[in-house]
């Protein structure tokens, strides 16, 4: 068989195979078509069973004659286009197709079905394969299968070359995956050290200055407790101030009355001497009576007299007791500034504590966030360890972290505890001002 000529169509496909008594089975069978000298050569054959070999060469009078046979409405050039069509339509389940064996002979049958019956397409006869041409085909196919065994061979050796090689960078990753696991080892061993002593050192630090700043705590109350007590006193003292302010302010607005009244007599007294005096030609007769009244009122101007002094000296006593109390306002308003100074210093002090505590939070939250991150590298090595040894770990990791929430919720009462101080504090001056 010419291997080398240009293939029109070589494939394998599942055919039904009906035999002589009507049996049909299906096979895998290869089917080729290439041109040779303007004809064309059609083979069939089953790669597992050498005796199931036919073949056949159509050329220009054979197409003829089948043309007229199956009355063909095409010609040569269009015929192998169109089995080749008719092939690919098979394989893509478009067209049925059936091969009938008959003593030496195999008849290829294209069909369609429909309702009624089957409609036959095309019919191809091909001849038994003598058995010179079969036996070429299967030392062509020996040789084929020698030369691919060689190339396998030379490709088996290429890989074992490789996968010695890739043996080779095995151990050699090995080693080195050794000495990075003891490197490893010896750092977590120093981590271990170096973490544990920095934790000791660590809550040594927060310890005294948990004490420094409780004890600054307690001065800060003793020292709120005397503010407390030296406010109460100024606001007794400043309620007496607005006390006698208040009984000042009621004399005063009685002595204003006193003003008006004598003013209201005196202007009564200036209507009646007036009418007097129009009335002198008249009251001639009864000057006796006159005189007597003048006599009266000149008791009743000097009884107005002394009530005049009398006023002016309430007055002047008035007026000195305003100035004594203006002196005591000014010493009021200078102890407030006294005050509010070291109520200044005092809030200084609380918001350089809150500074304090905020910085020993910070740190607080670092060493957390190195112990985390601690905690994920002995994870990731969990597996290269014992057990025993990552327990009693994970328990010093734990006895560390309760002793940081510990310390974290000390800090967090010593803020709450500052906060109310702060708030005391602050409701102490409003009510000052207030007052």
């Amino acid at each position: 068989m010419p291997y080398k000529e240009h293939f029109l169509y070589n494939d394998k496909i599942i055919i039904p195979i009906v035999q002589r008594n009507d049996h049909t089975e299906d096979r895998h069978l290869n089917i080729s078509i290439l041109e040779v000298a303007d004809k064309l050569q059609i083979k069939i054959r089953d790669l597992t069973d050498y005796s199931f070999n036919y073949s056949d060469t159509v050329g220009l009078a054979d197409f003829e004659l089948i043309r007229c046979a199956q009355s063909l409405d095409i010609n040569f050039s269009e015929f192998k286009a169109n089995i080749i069509d008719m092939l690919h339509q098979y394989q893509k389940k478009e067209m049925y197709l059936k091969c009938q064996i008959s003593d030496n002979k195999c008849t290829l049958v294209f069909y369609m079905k429909s309702k009624i019956k089957n409609m036959v397409y095309l019919t191809l006869d091909l001849q038994k394969t003598n058995e010179t041409e079969i036996i070429a085909e299967i030392h062509a196919e020996k040789q084929e299968a020698q030369e691919l065994i060689r190339k396998l061979e030379k490709q088996l050796g290429k890989t074992k070359k490789l996968v010695e090689e890739k043996d080779f960078e095995i151990q050699d990753i090995e080693k080195a995956r050794k000495l990075m696991l003891e490197q490893f080892c010896k750092n977590l061993r120093y981590i271990e050290s170096w973490s544990t002593s920095k934790l000791v050192q660590i809550q040594n630090q927060v310890l005294t200055k948990i004490t420094a700043l409780s004890k600054k705590i307690n001065i800060l109350q003793t020292n709120i407790e005397i503010l407390k007590q030296e406010n109460n006193l100024k606001a007794v003292s400043s309620d007496r101030l607005m006390k006698t302010m208040e009984n000042l302010r009621v004399e005063n607005m009685e002595s204003n009355r006193l003003n008006e009244k004598l003013k209201k007599e005196n202007g009564a007294l200036n209507i009646l001497r007036c009418s007097l005096e129009r009335n002198v030609a008249d009251m001639k007769k009864t000057v006796d009576e006159l005189q007597s009244v003048n006599r009266n009122m000149e008791r009743k101007q000097i009884e107005l007299e002394k009530d005049l002094g009398k006023l002016s000296i309430i007055v002047t006593q008035k007026e000195s007791k305003i100035n004594e109390l203006s002196k005591d306002v000014v010493q009021a308003n200078n102890m407030l500034v006294q005050f509010n100074s070291c109520f200044d210093e005092k809030a200084q002090q609380l918001n350089e504590l809150q500074k304090s505590i905020v910085s020993r939070d910070r740190i607080i939250n670092e060493q957390k966030l190195q112990n985390n991150q601690v905690l994920i590298a002995f994870e990731e090595y969990k597996r290269e360890f014992s057990a025993e040894r990552f327990g009693a770990l994970e328990k010093d990791l734990l006895m560390s972290r309760r002793k940081i929430d510990e310390l974290e919720e000390e800090m967090r009462k010593i803020n709450k505890i500052n906060a109310l101080l702060t708030h005391k504090i602050g409701q102490g001056c409003f009510g000052m001002n207030m007052k």
